[in-house]
């Protein structure tokens, strides 16, 4: 961490306490506030228990004293009726009374008609009324049919009717104007932005606000189907049924007045918004003291402690740019700083003295690795680093700011064949607390393939544990390649001499059956033997030149092809061809040459060659190559159980040295070679 960033921190740190203080006291508030409204709307609820029970009670009283008419109690319907619509138009609340016997047949309502046809004894309240013996609370009726009333929700409120003998005759009934009640309820116990809700029994929604039109008469949520069940009022924190976040209070479905569920919510948003607003204003106090510290903490670390750390840290980044030259120059009164920079100057004063030998013994050690085509590594198998000169990095195919070692970038380019032993060579080096050696080969990114002769020493520390390698490689790929081409022209030359002298006996043969007399054998012999010669003379003449393909093929079929004979075809477009083209080409063809008039179709009269050549061009890739040698009419051909040396010379002059690729096909009636070679940007074809 930076000093300007550790003193930010420091100021951040400062202003913790003020902000645990105000998060302690916003906390505090907020729990206080939350206690006060769950009081608030435990409260209003009551409230509303009250008002539902006085209005309740009113009814009650109401009831009781239509019950001492003795018309009600003897079921005069004409006064009975007359009665209750005298008494109905004082009480509007009440929509409707209803006077049934205790079989269920309507005998007084306001409206004057009686209903003996129906029985109404179905009712939840009639027989609640006549087993209570006391007011009884009915639930939800959308159509309250027994006070022969059109739609309109309403609530029965029943009592039993006595006789003068005190035996229950019958249930006289109210129907309460639920619109009235929910109106009343609204103007008298709900805050301006709350809500009420008030049940049955059964759930259904008698009272609802807001949106009373949308709720009443459906049922509660279950939630609020489990507050109605509960033994206890209670408060909790919810979404009312209009969707907003309030806070309700709650009275149950067992609490007086029974058979009635109460829920009263106050908008967690009106109950906290001085809590909230108290909220803000600490915050942004905080916040500006936290920007206030912060700005005067950077002022302060840029003026006194960035700066100078800057011009520190720039006299380094000079240095490790070998600019040794480079001093830290500051102000006379930088205090630690100061100190500091006058100690990296006296450093440096003796870095740039020994920097100046060490430059002048590393030039004369990079000029004799030059020379010698070396470079040096080392590597820490602790660590797991090592690293190379730019010779090394150069000899393994990398870029020459490339220095630092990557094993697996090593083993990688590593032979597979060599691979093993390698790795082999570096645990016996280390056991055997010797010296390292060893010959291998690596493949450069670009495909080529180098010998690495790679010599190094292990260091021990002082547990006698390998500490790190150091060492040097060497390209010795020139060498290689002289090695193997001294040993393959030793082949070539043994091989050339044996089958020179077979050619020599084969040409003789043919020569002899073919000709008459001594004088004409000695014309023909010596002609032949003349073509093969020359043949080998361009091979030898143009080795370092380029050569036309069609003279090498011509020189090399010439002993066999005579004036008018037309055995023997040479068909393609003037390719000009490098030396190295040109000698290993030459070689395939003397070798196939020698193979035909040993094997092929130029050991027989009747034996035909067509040797076809042609150039594909692409744009992508080298132009290529392609030789086709079909040979016919000589005897059977049968695939060999062997491959002698000079199969053996011709894949490895396509294959090894072209870089191309053969087909050999030992077909019955002749065998056929596909030759495809890439030729080099030099090689060409003659326009």
């Amino acid at each position: 961490m930076t000093l300007t960033k550790r003193l930010l921190l420091l100021a951040v740190i400062s202003v913790l306490p003020a902000i645990v203080i105000w998060t302690y006291t916003e906390v505090s508030l907020r729990r206080a506030r939350e206690a006060e409204v769950n009081d608030l709307a435990i409260r209003q609820a009551q409230l509303v228990d009250a008002e539902i029970e006085r209005i309740f009670d009113g009814i009650h009283s109401l009831l009781l004293a239509v019950d001492e008419s003795p018309s009600i109690r003897s079921f005069d319907t004409a006064a009975c009726s007359s009665y209750m619509k005298a008494i109905q138009g004082k009480v509007p609340y009440v929509l409707s009374f209803v006077a049934m016997d205790i079989s269920g047949h309507i005998r007084c309502r306001p409206t004057g008609t009686i209903d003996t046809r129906h029985y109404f004894s179905d009712r939840s309240y009639f027989h609640r009324a006549l087993g209570d013996k006391g007011l009884v609370v009915g639930d939800y009726t959308p159509v309250f049919e027994e006070g022969d009333l059109t739609p309109h929700p309403v609530l029965p409120l029943a009592l039993p009717i006595w006789n003068d003998r005190g035996d229950v005759v019958g249930v006289l009934a109210a129907a309460l104007d639920l619109t009235w009640l929910g109106q009343k309820l609204k103007e008298r116990t709900v805050p301006g932005d709350g809500s009420l809700t008030v049940a049955d029994r059964r759930g259904i929604v008698l009272v609802q606000n807001p949106n009373p039109e949308r709720l009443v008469g459906k049922l509660l949520p279950p939630e609020y189907l489990r507050q109605a069940k509960a033994r206890d009022p209670g408060t909790a924190e919810t979404t009312s049924l209009d969707g907003a976040h309030r806070i309700i209070g709650y009275i149950p479905i067992a609490t007086p007045p029974h058979d009635i569920y109460i829920n009263v919510g106050l908008s967690t948003k009106t109950a906290f918004a001085s809590i909230n607003q108290a909220a803000r204003r600490g915050f942004m106090l905080i916040g500006a003291a936290l920007v206030l510290a912060l700005s005067l903490s950077a002022l302060l670390s840029r003026a006194f402690i960035t700066k100078p750390f800057e011009l520190v840290t720039d006299g380094i980044r000079a240095w490790r740019q070998g600019d040794y030259r480079a001093r830290i120059d500051l102000p006379g009164k930088s205090g630690e700083f100061g100190i500091l920079a006058r100690a990296f100057n006296d450093l440096m004063d003796d870095v740039a003295e020994r920097q100046k030998a060490l430059q002048a013994s590393e030039e004369r050690a990079r000029l004799a690795l030059e020379a010698g085509h070396m470079g040096t590594w080392w590597f820490d198998p602790n660590k797991n680093v090592g690293g190379w000169s730019t010779q090394a990095s150069t000899m393994l195919g990398l870029s020459h700011t490339s220095e630092v070692m990557d094993s697996r970038y090593w083993l990688e380019i590593i032979h597979p064949e060599d691979l093993d032993r390698v790795l082999q060579k570096w645990q016996d080096s280390v056991r055997n607390h010797g010296d390292y050696q060893d010959e291998y080969r690596i493949r450069l990114p670009n495909g080529s393939l180098r010998w690495i002769n790679s010599k190094g020493r292990v260091f021990y520390d002082i547990q006698k544990r390998p500490a790190y390698f150091i060492g040097i490689f060497q390209d010795i790929t020139e060498q290689k390649h002289a090695e193997e081409q001294q040993r393959f022209f030793l082949d070539e030359l043994n091989h050339r001499v044996k089958n020179t002298l077979t050619t020599v006996q084969s040409i003789a043969s043919q020569t002899l059956r073919t000709t008459e007399s001594p004088s004409q054998f000695k014309d023909a012999f010596e002609g032949r033997l003349l073509a093969l010669s020359k043949t080998h003379n361009l091979l030898t003449r143009k080795s370092w030149r380029e050569a036309e393909l069609r003279d090498v093929a011509e020189q090399e079929l010439a002993p066999y092809r005579k004036p008018g004979d037309e055995r023997v075809t040479l068909t393609g477009p003037d390719v000009r061809l490098p030396a190295r083209y040109a000698i290993n080409l030459g070689l395939v063809l003397h070798e196939l040459v020698t193979n035909a008039a040993k094997y092929g179709a130029l050991s027989t009269n009747t034996g035909l060659l067509d040797v076809t050549w042609s150039i594909a061009e692409n744009d992508d890739r080298p132009d290529q190559l392609h030789i086709c040698w079909s040979e016919s009419g000589g005897p059977p051909v049968e695939a060999p159980k062997r491959q002698g040396f000079g199969s053996r010379l011709i894949r490895r002059s396509i294959e090894g040295e072209l870089g191309g690729f053969m087909v050999l096909n030992f077909a019955e009636g002749g065998v056929s070679y596909d030759i495809t070679v890439p030729l080099a940007h030099t090689s060409s074809a003659a326009a």
